[in-house]
């Protein structure tokens, strides 16, 4: 009697890899862990904040990637957030005031990048769409953070947020069906 293996033998590589990861976490959580206890009895900025996301970013962009839906763009939207996080906290922990210049440069560059991306790669682009809505969406969010006063005292930041509102108001309008078709199929209304 020759019994069948149902299970594939793991591969070598997948085990290192998955050790590798057991490794790193383990670096990263008594990395955090000692950061925190340092910036505690030291007292001062909380720069320990920083390094505890800048870690975490790393986990979850590097070693923990989601594989389902894994794409550039999906991609892309998930460095945008961890980066004007890790901005947002260096902004408001370490060096106050930057920031509100630096995000919309981010977040114009990224849509830029996602925009030719988008154009580039003709097939099965209207699938990403809800990756570059959701981009869109945050930008949109994020305009009272740069424009804090009026009258305007920051016009970079102004400048890159009206030129990323209009950059995503012209990838809606173009591709408008594609994005209509997407969401009905991502809600699942009208498909009967």
């Amino acid at each position: 009697m020759n019994p069948k293996i149902i299970y594939p033998i793991p591969e070598r590589q997948r085990m290192f890899f998955r050790r590798l990861r057991e490794i790193v976490r383990i670096v990263f959580i008594c990395a955090s862990l000692i950061c925190l206890l340092v910036n505690f009895l030291v007292k001062g900025k909380f720069w320990s904040i920083i390094v505890v996301w800048s870690l975490f970013s790393l986990w979850r962009l590097i070693f923990s990637l989601r594989l389902v839906e894994f794409s550039v763009y999906s991609h892309a939207v998930r460095v945008t957030l961890h980066t004007i996080i890790l901005l947002f906290l260096i902004d408001h922990f370490l060096a106050p005031g930057w920031a509100q210049t630096v995000i919309p440069i981010v977040f114009f560059a990224d849509l830029l990048l996602m925009f030719v991306i988008y154009y580039v790669t003709y097939d099965r682009r209207h699938r990403h769409l809800v990756s570059i809505l959701t981009l869109g969406l945050i930008n949109l969010i994020s305009i009272p953070y740069s424009i804090r006063s009026w009258p305007i005292d920051n016009w970079i930041a102004f400048a890159f947020q009206a030129a990323s509102l209009l950059l995503f108001v012209v990838l809606i309008i173009i591709s408008r069906k594609d994005l209509i078709y997407e969401l009905k199929v991502r809600f699942m209304t009208g498909t009967k």
